[in-house]
């Protein structure tokens, strides 16, 4: 091997990537869950004006790698193990109305997982979020995933290539005098999706290799 000699100014400059965030699991037991709350219920009083008061079983988040800032968050709980809070807006069982979006074959509750919370500081660290939180779920076993996603994240990810299942309406007067609590929410036109874990990743991939390619 030969290599060429360069005077010292003009030795080639070698640039480490710039590390990018990871995303971390915090389940109820998790000392650290309580930043990721606290992050949460920030961006939603921020965005809408609304309280926070309850939070998913599992939450996940991405820290900025140099200053382990929370950058985005969301939560996310399985059928199986409860009601689940979208259910109140739906006019029969989630695993129905599912089961009826593929050939009548049933889901196992197992498989339904409930993603909500969804808050980033910036829209890149939302879709960031959104890729890595899907590699997720399909490795814990989700089959579909189902959420109450506003006007805003809806063309999130329509914008990522993924179209969401419609299943209704979230309606505030289901949650009585709770509502209150959600601020402006409700005027953002939330609505009831649902979407195939495989399937989804399937486009986010393709979505992610197309923007590679263009860059």
């Amino acid at each position: 091997m030969a290599l060429s000699s360069f005077p010292d100014d003009r030795l080639p400059t070698l640039v480490a990537p710039a590390p990018v965030p990871r995303l971390t699991v915090h389940t109820v037991d998790d000392p650290r869950r309580g930043e990721v709350e606290a992050f949460i219920g920030r961006v939603y009083a921020r965005r809408f004006g609304a309280r926070v008061t309850g939070f998913a079983p599992t939450l996940v988040c991405l820290r900025d790698p140099l200053s382990q800032q929370i950058v985005a968050a969301a939560g996310y709980r399985r059928a199986h193990q409860g009601t689940l809070f979208l259910q109140r807006y739906l006019d029969a069982p989630i695993g129905q109305l599912l089961a009826a979006h593929q050939n009548g074959a049933a889901v196992a509750p197992e498989g339904i997982f409930e993603v909500g919370h969804l808050a980033a500081e910036r829209p890149g660290e939302g879709r960031r979020l959104i890729f890595l939180m899907a590699h997720h779920l399909a490795v814990e076993g989700a089959s579909w995933v189902v959420s109450t996603l506003t006007e805003e994240l809806r063309h999130l990810f329509v914008r990522l290539g993924v179209t969401p299942l419609a299943l209704g309406r979230a309606d505030a007067q289901a949650l009585g005098n709770a509502a209150s609590e959600w601020g402006s929410y409700y005027e953002h036109h939330p609505v009831v999706l649902a979407g195939q874990v495989q399937q989804a990743l399937r486009l986010l991939e393709r979505r992610q290799r197309s923007a590679g390619a263009a860059s």
